[in-house]
């Protein structure tokens, strides 16, 4: 806006200052506004940062983007409950801010002494706490435990997700998420590659599972339209074989954890890649070695385990897949973390579920 010093800003043969866009006084109302932006209203996204503003000012606790970059420091679920509770009042005509407010939300970075704009969203107040709304909707996802739902993630752990180091973070990958979020948007499909291949590294290597990836994955679904009946929490009757696929692999881990114990490299270490990848050439081997560990079992567990391996048997029938591509594998993969994480939840209720999986 007030840069000169470059052959490109000089027109009709006017240099340096004679050539400036704007004058002395203006351009320093803008910097002044800036630095003022980002000293109260700034959020980083990697290398870059996002400052906004509305049109009316609201109060902070009525920002709605701060639901999003902060909510597990707040009550479990209040950002989510502020969010509709805004919503609602603002249906009922019960305003808790101006009418017709407007937000803006500009992206900037340095590049070379200079502030560039980086991407610019607006829209009305409601359009923007309805997305936020919606955005914790579609990242909603069972806890490890399967007792509840996980508690809503702040934006950067959602970025986080992907990458092994969240310093890694690119800025590009951070501020399509952002406007994934503030414009409903559908989740591009690199990013879930990025959060697949995570999750795959992370499940060889026995971590804990990630929630925000989890939810993220379940996110891609929603935003890319069509009825792929996401639900936060097992679904049994899910169409999809490769989901299926995956809750018939949780579920052959977790019997031969309880026919064997702790073995080291079991069945997810050994086999999760290729089963998730050729499940027609991994799935029937460990089918058919699941028989010697159900031998190994007392009577009552082992009715459990063969009658829940035979129900999910019965919804893929004879439509297991020879190869699964992304998006097959991505449905292997929340079929695998909701089964397991049902199992736990009746493993804490002293049901006969399984006897431990990943931890």
């Amino acid at each position: 806006m007030v840069g000169f010093d470059k052959s490109a800003f000089c027109s009709f043969g006017l240099e340096q200052a004679n050539n400036a866009a704007m004058g002395e006084k203006t351009a320093r109302e803008y910097v002044d506004a800036l630095n003022h932006l980002i000293k109260n209203h700034s959020r980083k996204l990697a290398n870059a940062l996002v400052v906004h503003w509305f049109k009316e000012a609201i109060q902070k606790e009525e920002d709605p983007l701060w639901f999003l970059s902060e909510p597990p420091e707040l009550t479990e679920g209040t950002a989510l409950r502020s969010a509709r509770e805004i919503l609602e009042s603002i249906r009922k005509g019960q305003r808790p801010v101006p009418a017709n407010n407007y937000f803006y939300a500009m992206t900037v970075s340095g590049a070379s002494g200079r502030v560039m704009v980086r991407d610019w969203i607006e829209g009305s107040f409601e359009e923007l706490v309805t997305r936020i709304e919606q955005w914790f909707f579609d990242l909603e996802i069972v806890a490890r435990d399967g007792e509840k739902s996980a508690p809503e993630p702040k934006f950067m752990a959602v970025c986080g997700s992907i990458m092994r180091d969240l310093k890694d973070l690119p800025a590009p990958t951070a501020t399509t998420l952002w406007r994934v979020a503030l414009a409903g948007l559908p989740i591009p499909q690199p990013i879930i590659a990025q959060a697949m291949a995570r999750f795959r590294t992370e499940l060889i290597d026995d971590k804990p599972f990630n929630h925000a990836r989890m939810g993220l994955i379940k996110a891609y679904f929603i935003r890319k339209g069509g009825d792929h009946q996401m639900s936060a929490y097992l679904n049994k009757e899910h169409p999809e074989p490769a989901y299926q696929c995956g809750r018939l692999l949780a579920m052959l881990a977790g019997l031969q954890r309880a026919a064997l114990g702790d073995v080291g490299a079991g069945v997810v270490q050994r086999y999760y890649v290729a089963a998730s990848q050729t499940p027609g050439l991994t799935l029937g081997r460990l089918f058919n070695n699941s028989k010697n560990h159900l031998n190994k079992l007392d009577g009552g567990l082992s009715y459990w385990y063969e009658g829940q391996i035979a129900e999910i048997m019965s919804r893929i029938q004879d439509r297991i897949p020879s190869t699964l591509n992304l998006d097959q594998q991505s449905l292997f993969a929340l079929g695998y973390y909701q089964q397991i994480a049902a199992n736990r939840a009746g493993k804490n209720n002293d049901t006969n579920e399984t006897k431990g999986d990943k931890q």
